[in-house]
């Protein structure tokens, strides 16, 4: 896992080093939309009735949870808890970043979102390729545990994907959803962690945060902000259900 880490840090860091970043008056109109993008999407962070809840004990082991049927959110039984919750968010999230990223490229494949800088559908490449690893990583837990794989995205941030992803024109658009989506994901991690009691998946998300927060500087260089604006990462985004 520690090569792979490192493959991943390098991808980013060559794509970086090949991207322009946006002039500045398209930074200011593009920062509208991502505000508002962020404040509603955030909003659906906070939902109740998901059945992703990451209201349990910190410590409470993967294997002390029973294995339930059906695509990773079926069955009977009580829902899961703790490190299990934990590991079917983090796939659902993942599995929601790589249909948004796939259907950004089938866009761009379509000319729905204008001219698309090479260096740009490399990056959304590459970046759904990391997440489709990273999606792998935590269904492979998960059926070793017994547990169903995970093939859905979350209901209440899905919906409002959907909705701004139906009002983007261009480029600029798609990579504000993206790093919406990123930020989300990179916080999540980061508010699980200290959570986790189980070794491997707590080795999963703890090299996965830091490419998610690759993720994001790629794309705030793209949006014309400042790649890495906080001193400290926080947990301000976390997808709590």
């Amino acid at each position: 896992m520690t090569d792979r880490f490192q493959d991943q840090m390098e991808e980013n860091a060559s794509l970086l080093q090949r991207l322009e970043p946006s002039p500045l008056s398209r930074r200011r109109m593009l920062l509208g939309g991502g505000v508002a993008a962020m404040g509603l999407i955030a909003a659906a962070c906070g939902g109740e009735g998901d059945p992703f809840v990451l209201e349990d004990p910190p410590n409470e082991a993967l294997t002390s949870t029973t294995a339930r049927s059906g695509d990773g959110g079926g069955g009977g039984g009580a829902p899961p808890s703790g490190d299990v919750a934990i590991a079917m968010t983090a796939a659902s999230l993942e599995v929601l970043a790589v249909n948004t990223y796939d259907a950004a490229l089938s866009a761009a494949g379509q000319g729905a979102i204008g001219e698309v800088p090479e260096a740009v559908a490399e990056f959304a490449t590459t970046a759904k390729s990391h997440h489709e690893a990273h999606r792998n990583a935590w269904n492979e837990l998960l059926t070793s545990l017994g547990q169903a794989e995970v093939t859905t995205t979350p209901p209440s941030l899905q919906r409002t994907v959907d909705e701004r992803f139906a009002e983007v024109t261009d480029v600029g658009g798609v990579a504000q959803l993206a790093l919406t989506l990123e930020q989300i994901a990179a916080d999540t991690y980061f508010s699980v962690i200290p959570k986790i009691s189980n070794a491997d998946a707590l080795e999963l998300a703890a090299t996965i945060q830091p490419i998610d927060m690759q993720h994001v500087a790629v794309l705030r260089y793209v949006l014309g902000e400042y790649p890495v604006p906080d001193t400290f990462a926080n947990a301000d985004d976390a997808f709590t259900g």
